[in-house]
């Protein structure tokens, strides 16, 4: 995974994906990594590290779930909170530390489903100017919850593309 380069201080501006297409693709997407992943030839694919060195399914699944939780919390913060602030997390000894390859991938997807669903339901429930609210992010400085929606987005297409490669390899 490669790091954030933030830039410290200067306000993100909101994204260019609308809160529908946002809301289609958050609510899409366990739904496509599933498929991808039952596309594997063997159990044993899921576990395989990538080609290139990187992370095979088997990390990629519980980072997704661990900041599915962060990206859940975040937003509800930033919808109950008057500009909270809302702390950058250095990830990358996660998967050594929290043991990703000795989690089943399988129940890894169910777990990060489930919290998609609940972190779904709560942004389906609110009115269009709650996606107008914003957070102080760690890293990125001033953001709004439809920035932060759409970055769940972006980062949901970069790791879906690392488990293809990964499973390709």
């Amino acid at each position: 995974m490669r790091p954030l380069q933030p830039a410290m201080g200067v306000p993100v501006t909101n994204a260019i994906r609308t809160r529908d297409e946002i809301l289609s693709a958050l609510a899409a997407f366990p739904d496509e990594l599933a498929r991808v992943i039952q596309g594997a030839s063997s159990p044993e694919d899921l576990l395989r590290p990538a080609s290139d060195g990187g992370w095979g399914v088997v990390e990629v699944l519980p980072h997704l779930r661990d900041w599915e939780e962060i990206y859940f919390e975040r937003a509800r913060r930033i919808v109950e909170e008057e500009r909270p602030h809302l702390p950058g997390y250095d990830d990358a000894l996660w998967a050594i530390e929290r043991d990703y390859r000795g989690q089943d991938p399988y129940e890894t997807l169910e777990d990060f489903r489930r919290i998609r669903e609940e972190h779904l339901a709560f942004l389906q429930e609110l009115p269009p100017e709650a996606w107008e609210r914003v957070g102080e992010h760690g890293y990125y400085g001033e953001i709004t919850l439809r920035w932060l929606e759409n970055h769940v987005c972006d980062h949901d297409q970069e790791h879906l593309q690392q488990v293809r490669d990964a499973l390709a390899g």
